[in-house]
């Protein structure tokens, strides 16, 4: 593939995610502020602790068949039938075993409740399990654009039903229903947009494919269960050191903080990834400093934003019960942004084919956030946001320095671009914490409102001011995205109409079925 058609495809899908999963990402976390009015901080903390031990299942028994499928050209639909099978016996067995250990989990955790949502929390899994492979088989592709209507949609129907629920009095389980109707959205959705022979066309099963793909997935099932680990497990032991309660609101201020990364960075990055492989070898590590450069002018103004509104955020949105959230949030915000980076360069460590590195990288990263946790983060709550925070930023540094150590990438080609955005960001900070003390006789809602509007003010007069070549570039590649994607539909149109007109001719869709 040209580097030119590569980087408008990947342009073109960056430009296709961002929009809808922002809008889709904003109506959730205002529906998600609404439905902590209805739920207690304990009772959050033990739906969200049911949460977080089922995707363990899911996570840990992935066994790298996503990154198989995304980061290999020449998988076949042989490949792909075993990679379904074993994936879902996989989730069969991990969610069937955490199911049955409900109980003890529950008491190391200091959840007990747990127990009541793990079945629904399990029916979504399985829901979840089966539209992963369709929805793998799409990012391999390139093929975005249904791909971010069906997660916006899907999202939406978790706020839609969850509030629902809650409002009427349901408690906590509103959530465990609000994610499984998002799955079975989700899937409905996701699975009739690929063929289903990609990935389900019966075959033989031959052992020496599926060692194959165990092989493969061996490093990249040990990457991803540190992965998630590190945005999870750090839930289980707030839990286990300061009671469900705090573990609720550790939570609430965790999903805040990691907002901007889940809406704007994780899209970004699942598009960059999907692109490396397509690269040729000597473009790669050109491909991955513009990549870094791209993801961190988006998502260093949205984190240090965040941290600097966070108190009047919690002021505005939360009552007196969820308090303590906001100290928390200012801490934790700085993760929004080495997050998404670290994905970037691990997706390139990926495509240049060095698994067991990022394993290496994933598997530090965790030993030193649960450490922290364990030794300083019990010195309190604030302490552990600290750490959890700082240990992002040394995971993504640590993933730049192999990239230099490695293919001479220096940090310097990394970091150079990103000063000016810093000092520009910087001064919103300065602005929005220097103007709070003028704003205190306003309501809450509308001391945030000058407080953002503010801060996008100073960090966009940065940016003209102090980087505005970089500036043009990043709006000049998304229009170019949105421009090339109306120029492919028009093609695509086209040749649809001139199949018709040949009797017997296959249509674009048919034809890619048929080879």
């Amino acid at each position: 593939m040209a580097e030119g058609s590569l980087t408008q495809r990947t342009v073109r899908g960056v430009a296709w995610t961002l929009p809808t999963s922002l809008a889709s990402r904003v109506i959730g976390l205002v529906g998600t502020l609404v439905l902590a009015r209805f739920l207690a901080p304990a009772e959050y903390g033990e739906v969200s602790a049911a949460a977080i031990v089922t995707v363990t299942a899911f996570s840990v028994t992935s066994f790298g068949v996503g990154v198989y499928l995304v980061s290999n050209k020449d998988v076949s639909r042989h490949d792909a039938f075993h990679a379904t099978v074993w994936f879902l016996f996989l989730g069969v067995l991990g969610l069937g075993t955490v199911w049955a250990l409900a109980v003890p989990l529950g008491r190391w955790v200091d959840a007990p409740g747990l127990v009541e949502f793990m079945p629904i929390f399990v029916a979504s899994s399985l829901l979840d399990r089966v539209g992963f492979l369709p929805e793998r088989m799409l990012i391999r592709k390139l093929s975005f654009r249904w791909l971010s209507v069906a997660r916006a949609g899907s999202d939406l129907v978790f706020t839609g039903v969850s509030l629902a629920l809650a409002a009427s009095g349901k408690g906590a389980v509103s959530i465990a229903w609000g994610n499984l109707a998002r799955s079975s959205v989700r899937l409905a959705a996701l699975a009739p947009a690929v063929g289903w022979r990609e990935w389900l066309e019966p075959h033989r099963l031959r052992w020496a494919t599926m060692r194959k793909i165990i092989g493969y997935g061996v490093n990249v099932s040990v990457t991803s269960i540190a992965t998630f680990a590190m945005r999870r497990w750090d839930n289980l032991l707030v839990s286990r050191y300061f009671g469900a309660g705090v573990m609720g609101a550790y939570n609430y201020a965790y999903n805040l903080a990691d907002t901007p990364a889940a809406a704007i960075g994780e899209p970004m990055s699942d598009v960059i990834g999907a692109s490396f492989p397509h690269a040729e070898k000597e473009r790669r590590a050109q491909a991955l400093i513009q990549a870094c450069t791209m993801v961190s002018l988006v998502m260093l103004p949205l984190a240090v934003g965040l941290g600097a509104v966070a108190p009047t955020v919690v002021q505005t949105f939360f009552d007196e019960k969820w308090h303590s959230v906001g100290t928390m949030l200012v801490w934790l915000a700085v993760l929004s942004a080495p997050r998404p980076l670290a994905s970037v360069v691990h997706a390139y460590f990926y495509a240049c084919q060095r698994p067991r590195l990022v394993a290496v990288l994933e598997w530090a990263a965790l030993v030193v956030v649960l450490g922290a946790i364990a030794t300083v983060g019990r010195l309190g709550i604030e302490w552990t946001c600290a750490a959890v925070g700082m240990a992002f930023v040394a995971r993504t540094l640590a993933a730049l320095w192999m990239a230099w150590r490695l293919d001479g990438i220096t940090l310097g080609r990394f970091l150079r671009p990103l000063v000016r955005p810093m000092i520009a960001c910087a001064a919103m900070a300065a602005a929005v914490v220097g103007l709070r003390p003028l704003l205190g006789g306003l309501a809450s809602p509308v001391r945030l409102t000058v407080e953002v509007s503010v801060g996008a003010i100073v960090y966009l007069a940065g940016a003209a001011l102090i980087f505005p070549a970089t500036a043009r570039e990043l709006l000049d590649l998304l229009r170019r995205g949105r421009s090339g994607e109306r120029a492919e539909r028009r093609d695509e149109a086209t040749l649809e109409r001139g199949a018709a007109e040949r009797p017997g001719a296959p249509t674009r869709r048919e034809g890619a079925d048929q080879e």
